[in-house]
């Protein structure tokens, strides 16, 4: 179990810096590529569990349900690495 703890956190902060190598590349500064990244990650990081509970007919309903309740507390992540990547973020607030 550890192990596969372990391998999550390497993929997803592999995913995380691969995306602020991207994010720089077209012109962000590093601290704002890295601050969208950490969202994205923060954002997606529930989703494979949805996609397994989903996929795999036999999971109970409530897990089922669990896991999309974490996708969604989630999201609100993806909507702040939005409001940055458009540039919408009152600069006055950070």
């Amino acid at each position: 179990m550890d192990e596969d703890n372990s391998l999550e956190f390497d993929i997803f902060e592999n995913v995380r810096h691969n995306l602020t190598g991207v994010l720089m590349r077209e012109g962000r500064e590093r601290i704002e590529a890295e601050r969208i990244a950490l969202y994205v990650v923060q954002g997606i990081r529930d989703v494979p569990k949805l996609v397994t509970a989903l996929t795999r007919g036999n999971k109970p309903d409530s897990q089922v349900l669990l896991a999309l309740l974490s996708v969604l507390d989630n999201a609100q992540a993806l909507d702040r690495a939005k409001t940055i990547l458009l540039g919408l973020e009152d600069k006055n607030l950070h």
